[in-house]
């Protein structure tokens, strides 16, 4: 599958999960409250796995288990929901306990000490996000956050406060504090839904840079054979080193092309998740919070050169792809060329040949006249021998040497017209 068909794959995929986001109502919630995210990265194949999952978990409760096909389901649990929604390669599970207190401080009481441990431990893929979060009614004195590395902002017109560091806890989850101004359940719900979808689409897209960092070793080496190669353009060493040359381009050029298709797809779909990412902050329209750096400042500088330098190597694999195309674009020139100019001294050749021929044939030609005047001379010798016998008067001799010029002119058009015969066919 070619770069632009990954791309637009994972901006219909984004365009689904928009509109499917506005179409399922965000899960009610006011302070207090906990809630939960994972993501299992199962891959594209995955699907159907991650739905039986959910269905067992149905099961367990004697709840609606999604039909074939499915990919979201909401499991009402009383005092708890869990929500399943499937994405292009991955799965997330969404836990939501409504009415508990938090504890903020350690995170002692999260949402997934509800869910049955079984059933966690066999979730399917690997896990790529684990989030908790807390919904309070105040702001807490103190966070379970490094102070240096804490970022805060006030969204929905500063009635909601979020506070994270994006660090994992002790428990490998990263934690966000969610402070709720009494701005009603369903926006406290959307705006902790849209958190949850910036952590996921964020570690999504991450998941791109390690295969970028790997690839920049090898593109480095690709690199410097193209350029060795480009420097061997310059010497002109005849058309065989030249064809040696232009292949030696299309080991590279296959190199080059089996390089970018081991990234193209991850590329590809961090830039999808990194436009999810920017179009969750920039509908909060965030304000600074204890001069603290919003989430969308903490994405610009932790997130967006990281995604540079995704697209930096994605686009420095397609220039080496270009270069050694304009390469062996020029060496075939140069090959071309010299072949017309061998194919120049071959005509010339031939047609010194074909003038040396002519002649030769203009030289037999000649000669066959003279032979041919030759004999019918002697034929006429012969006639006149004859009819001296009759007419003592006739010198046979003198009659055949009169008749040279006119049975040499004779044999001379008679040969003539054959000639111009044969080549008007």
């Amino acid at each position: 599958m070619s770069s632009p068909d990954l791309q637009l794959k994972f901006h219909k995929d984004r365009d689904r999960l928009l509109s499917e986001a506005h179409a399922r109502p965000s899960t009610p919630l006011a302070a207090p409250a906990l809630a939960t995210r994972i993501v299992s990265l199962s891959g594209e194949g995955g699907s159907e796995g991650d739905r039986l999952h959910m269905a067992a978990l149905c099961r367990k409760f004697a709840a609606p288990e999604p039909g074939v096909g499915a990919r979201w389901c909401l499991l009402e649990a009383g005092s708890w929901s869990l929500r399943w929604e499937r994405h292009t390669e991955a799965s997330t599970w969404t836990v939501f306990r409504p009415g508990v207190e938090p504890d903020v401080a350690n995170f002692s009481v999260t949402a997934l000490d509800v869910v049955p441990r079984d059933w966690l431990s066999d979730m399917p893929g690997e896990i790529l996000v684990a989030a908790h979060a807390a919904i309070v009614a105040a702001r807490p004195s103190h966070f379970p956050f490094a102070p240096d590395e804490l970022v805060a902002a006030r969204i929905a017109s500063g009635a909601i406060q979020v506070f994270t560091d994006f660090r994992a806890g002790p428990d490998s989850f990263t934690r966000f504090v969610l402070v709720d101004g009494g701005v009603g359940e369903a926006l406290v719900g959307r705006t902790l839904q849209q958190l949850f979808e910036v952590e996921t689409y964020r570690l999504l897209a991450l998941l791109t840079y390690p295969l970028a960092l790997q690839a920049t070793a090898s593109l480095t080496l690709l690199e410097g054979e193209i350029d060795a190669a480009a420097a061997q353009v310059v010497n002109e060493n005849g058309v065989e080193s030249d064809r040696t040359l232009v292949n030696k381009l299309a080991a590279l050029a296959g190199q080059a092309e089996r390089l970018a298709g081991q990234t193209n797809f991850r590329v590809a779909a961090s830039r999808a998740y990194y436009g999810l990412v920017g179009a969750r902050i920039a509908s909060w329209n965030e304000q600074t919070l204890d001069g603290r750096p919003t989430l969308g400042e903490f994405m610009e500088r932790r997130l967006a050169p990281a995604m540079r330098t995704c697209v930096s190597v994605a686009e420095r694999q397609q220039g080496a792809i270009e270069r050694i195309a304009r390469t062996v674009q020029i060496l075939n020139t140069r090959v071309e060329v010299a072949s017309e100019m061998v194919n120049v001294n071959l005509l010339a050749s031939m047609d010194s040949r074909s003038r040396v021929q002519l002649r030769l044939q203009e030289t037999v030609e000649g000669l066959s006249i003279v032979a041919v005047s030759y004999y019918a001379l002697s034929l006429l010798k012969v006639a006149f021998d004859g009819v001296a016998v009759a007419a003592p008067w006739l010198d046979p001799t003198v009659a055949t040497a009169l008749s040279v010029p006119v049975v040499l002119y004779l044999v001379w058009r008679f040969l003539r017209g054959v000639k111009k015969s044969v080549l008007s066919k």
